[in-house]
């Protein structure tokens, strides 16, 4: 009789515990839609969404158009020309999705590894030395410097790109996943799951993950702006297909003619839109951190 006195005094307290956290991410989500900077973020991103989705169909050039050469910005050429004539407003469309897709697909492929990893280490005793020190050793290795040395042994293409960024930001996601995830299994709702017979995969996959979905969100904002900096960074010193259209590619041969040309506007415009879109995932970002932690709200 004791014993399923306390059993149902468990219950009590993991229900309240959920209806607590539900509560807090109701919360969070109100305070991010009302954040000012998350309002600029999603807009600017929304923005080359749009511009990537139907700048093709409605601008009338195309990269391989030519036209004057080193024209300056006018109405006919808004972003102005190359040295070759092509329009560098069609380059910046045509380049979008390329740049932005690499960020993305890196920075969701390393969440979900970071995620992963880090929930198993943090719920298996067992397993997390093994796994943190594997974060630790890749942890060690700057990333730009390991992007380098993979880029110079291997044919850089995007998949490789994506596969080393993967590789250089899971670790980060993980170690803080595993520091949460050892806070909420020693959660009331988390024994009495335990208690009612649910697996461990259940936890995991219905408790654990859900709590810390949060966090992971905000990795993955975070990362998407550090992945498009990096993929950026190895195009514009020469690493992957220089020919293939991408913000990177054109920023590479804008170093090598523009600076001799005067063409400044061939720079400003892919420059500005790097930018433009890791500011956005930024403030998105730091919005959600300002909300998330109770120490950052007003």
């Amino acid at each position: 009789m004791k014993q399923s006195e306390d059993q149902q005094k468990v219950v009590v307290k993991s229900r309240d515990s959920l209806l607590s956290k539900m509560t807090g991410r109701r919360i969070i989500g109100r305070s991010l839609l009302r954040s000012k900077l998350a309002k600029i973020g999603a807009g600017i991103i929304i923005a080359f969404i749009l511009l990537m989705i139907f700048g093709p169909l409605v601008y009338p050039y195309s990269p391989a158009d030519t036209g004057p050469i080193n024209s300056a910005p006018s109405l006919v050429h808004p972003f102005g020309t190359d040295y070759q004539g092509h329009d560098i407003l069609s380059q910046l469309i045509w380049g979008t999705f390329p740049s932005m897709a690499v960020g993305v697909l890196a920075a969701l492929g390393a969440v979900i590894l970071g995620l992963a990893v880090g929930v198993v280490a943090g719920y298996y005793d067992r397993v997390e030395g093994v796994l943190t020190g594997i974060a630790d050793i890749i942890m060690t290795f700057p990333a730009l410097a390991l992007l380098l040395l993979i880029g110079s042994l291997f044919s850089v293409t995007d998949a490789l790109i994506i596969t080393v960024l993967i590789l250089v930001l899971w670790p980060t996601v993980a170690r803080s996943i595993r520091s949460q995830i050892l806070v909420v299994k020693r959660m009331p709702y988390v024994e009495a799951a335990k208690m009612g017979g649910m697996s461990d995969g259940s936890i995991i996959a219905r408790i654990l993950v859900p709590s810390i979905a949060t966090i992971a969100f905000g990795f993955f904002v975070l990362n998407v702006a550090a992945s498009i900096i990096l993929v950026t960074a190895l195009q514009f010193i020469g690493m992957g297909d220089p020919n293939s259209i991408s913000w990177g590619s054109m920023l590479y041969w804008a170093q090598q003619f523009a600076f001799y040309a005067g063409d400044w506007w061939w720079i400003l415009a892919p420059g500005l839109s790097v930018s433009l879109v890791t500011l956005a995932f930024a403030f998105i970002g730091f919005s959600l951190e300002e909300v998330a932690n109770p120490r950052l709200r007003t």
